[in-house]
């Protein structure tokens, strides 16, 4: 398992939302494609079964706890098996904690320390901008816009 946390002043709820909201991930997450919903969710318009297509991988939500836990797992597009993310968000007195895990079995035997590596830097580098986007959120960002959350 990888695993980067950071706190922010940034309300859980805000934080979520931003998880949650497929095309907010095009906003604070730096991929050179804006991020799409391709399926809202089973139930609710962006809970469990939504999927999400953020360059190069489509994503499929599998845990949704408002404010408190998102999971997904990649669908295609990474070069990994049966990665799976889960994001807690713990409030916290002046902010809220985040704790970014995955998990997942390489492609290439071996190649575990070098993809879990390259996998760790890229939640690290989601632990630092989603915060600082939520922190000073637009207000026509997709998040804000959102209903059904």
């Amino acid at each position: 398992m990888i695993q980067a946390t950071a706190t922010t002043a940034a309300s859980p709820e805000d934080l979520f939302r931003h998880l949650a909201v497929p095309e907010a991930w095009g906003a604070w997450g730096r991929f050179p494609i804006p991020a799409k919903q391709a399926r809202p969710g089973d139930t609710t318009p962006y809970g469990i079964g939504t999927v999400k297509k953020i360059w190069p991988a489509s994503e499929r939500t599998v845990a949704y706890e408002p404010y408190e836990h998102f999971g997904y797992v990649a669908e295609s597009g990474l070069p990994v098996r049966s990665y799976r993310s889960d994001v807690r968000l713990e409030r916290r007195d002046t902010g809220t904690f985040i704790r970014w895990e995955a998990e997942f079995e390489p492609l290439v035997p071996g190649t575990g320390p070098v993809v879990g590596f390259a996998l760790r830097r890229m939640l690290v580098a989601f632990t630092r901008w989603l915060p600082a986007h939520v922190e000073n959120c637009p207000q026509d960002c997709p998040a804000r816009r959102a209903e059904g959350i």
